[in-house]
């Protein structure tokens, strides 16, 4: 996965760095992720003042989420919360679109309670 950070208005330490890169690994083992955009940003004048927004490159429609908070450590798990649920409903969704599709051979049909195979 590629990453790529925008930080605006506040000094973002190494240690920051490797700690969002280590919760973004956390949502590449839900969903395969190819690039990563973390936007970070600190309003002086607007409150909350901190800002993320991350948008992620993912198979099928990408995935985003931004929040703001009074903190930025709060606005990050915000985000990274709200990135969680989103990539769970479309497993959901796809589990499910994928179940509806099965057959099932010699089952019991709509209209009644006979097995197909003894009707025959």
């Amino acid at each position: 996965m590629k990453i790529q950070f925008r930080i605006r208005g506040l000094n973002a330490s190494a240690s920051l760095r490797a700690w969002l890169e280590q919760q973004l690994e956390r949502l590449q083992s839900l969903i395969p992720v190819t690039t990563a955009e973390v936007v970070l940003e600190q309003q002086r004048d607007n409150a909350p003042a901190f800002r993320a927004h991350v948008h992620l490159a993912v198979p099928g429609p990408d995935i985003h989420a931004a929040a703001r908070d009074h903190t930025l450590e709060a606005a990050w798990l915000k985000v990274a919360k709200n990135l969680r649920q989103q990539i769970e409903r479309r497993k959901t969704r796809q589990q499910l679109r994928h179940k509806g599709h099965r057959q099932h051979p010699l089952t019991t049909s709509r209209w009644s309670g006979t097995p197909v195979a003894a009707r025959v």
